[in-house]
């Protein structure tokens, strides 16, 4: 690209599509998409790569159309991991201070993270990132953000570590150099949706995201503005669709269609008299929207049910008091709030799309669609100056590690209860 003002690609590479935005770069906060497009991807099931040849072939559909709408050739972007086989969880690493002053440097912090990880990571797997929960200075109950500088004669890190088997890694290194695109920089796919997604202030004081893809569907939870726990379940759209292929005994894409159309999760907006018209195996057939509501319903509340039991096996549920944010495109069917909101006894809202990413008046709404909240979040992420990234726990230490970063909430919400 040879425009005077800075551009920057996302490529989001999801189950059933590939979405592509190119966007130059006026300030940080201040990104206008100029080129953007998405492909259907036939190359993947449940997040994993199947075919390694439609994978490209998708990438290069999508790339090509934006390309030929920003009137520039893309030679790298930044790219989305699918997060479908991703591993995360709680661990911590001990150091001693053995410099003469005892103050802590980058080599200190660097070995601790050294430490955390060492008992973790695996030959067959890749540690994608790693975020700081906090740093705990000679055994004080407190932790510290920033502990560079300060003095201690130990430091122990807790982070959260995001691994992704090599396989998946590969695949992707392969589909993306098949398709002639080099790599920026790989953010997880759904911290990448959370950038865009949720504002400061639900991340600060308690959020849960919860994003509902084809094939997979992404808790990510925020605590006093980090990210404390992620969990990835394998359940999604695609799941509804073949469920509405059975049980009407219909194609996969005539199950799609009914549901983009006529898909519900909440029976009293539905009128019983409202009557569908759809394509059988063995010909026409009739079925009441109602039905097809009873249908949807059952798979949508094995989902979030799911959800809700994650959320208090880490004692997370309780510390949500921004409520739950909904992205994705499964999370778009009509009365989805309402049956978060009664799952999972939080507040619960569609996720905003950021302002800080905008294009013309004309292609303005398109943005705004769901399919592109990924790559939007990952031009949001290339400008940011936050390159943490983390994530779930198995560790019996979790809920310990849960509550130590909600407690700054904690505190500040005692005060308020105090005074009022």
């Amino acid at each position: 690209m040879n425009e005077a003002v800075p551009s920057v690609v996302a490529i989001d590479i999801g189950t059933h599509k590939v979405s592509v935005l190119i966007g130059k770069v006026h300030a940080p906060d201040n990104i206008q998409v100029i080129g953007m497009a998405t492909a259907r991807n036939r190359g993947m099931n449940k997040g994993k790569i199947v075919s390694l040849d439609k994978v490209i072939t998708a990438i290069k559909n999508a790339v090509q159309e934006a390309e030929d709408m920003a009137e520039c050739r893309v030679h790298s972007a930044w790219i989305s991991i699918p997060s479908a086989e991703l591993k995360s969880f709680y661990a911590s690493g001990r150091t001693p201070i053995e410099n003469s002053d005892h103050t802590i440097t980058t080599s200190e912090v660097v070995r601790a993270l050294e430490l955390a990880k060492a008992s973790h990571l695996t030959s067959d797997h890749y540690l994608v990132s790693a975020v700081p929960l906090g740093f705990e200075l000679d055994d004080s109950t407190e932790w510290v953000q920033n502990p560079i500088r300060m003095s201690a004669h130990s430091m122990k890190g807790h982070y959260q570590l995001m691994m992704l088997p090599i396989s998946t890694m590969q695949n992707l290194d392969r589909a993306l150099k098949g398709a002639n695109i080099g790599v920026e920089k790989m953010v997880v796919s759904c911290l990448a949706t959370a950038e865009a997604s949720l504002l400061k202030d639900e991340k600060e004081y308690g959020v849960c995201l919860v994003d509902i893809g084809a094939g997979t569907t992404n808790i990510a939870v925020y605590l006093d503005g980090r990210l404390a726990l992620t969990h990835t379940l394998q359940r999604g759209g695609e799941h509804v669709t073949r469920d509405i292929a059975a049980v009407l005994q219909t194609t996969t894409e005539e199950a799609e269609r009914i549901k983009l159309l006529y898909g519900c999760v909440e029976l009293k907006v539905v009128k019983p008299d409202h009557m569908i018209q759809f394509q059988g195996i063995d010909g026409p057939q009739t079925i009441s929207r109602i039905e097809l509501t009873e249908i949807i319903i059952a798979r949508y509340e094995e989902i979030l049910n799911q959800v809700h039991q994650e959320l208090q096996r880490n004692g997370a549920i309780h510390g949500l008091y921004h409520g739950v944010v909904l992205t994705g495109d499964a999370s778009q069917i009509e009365g989805m709030v309402n049956l978060v909101r009664h799952i999972l006894g939080v507040s619960a809202h569609l996720g905003n799309p950021p302002v800080q990413v905008y294009a013309e008046e004309q292609n303005q709404a398109a943005l705004r669609r769901s399919q592109y909240a990924t790559a939007a979040g990952l031009l949001m992420f290339s400008q940011s100056d936050t390159q943490d990234a983390i994530v779930e726990s198995t560790d019996p230490e979790k809920l310990s590690v849960f509550r130590r970063v909600g407690r700054a909430w904690s505190a500040l919400n005692n005060q308020l209860k105090s005074i009022f």
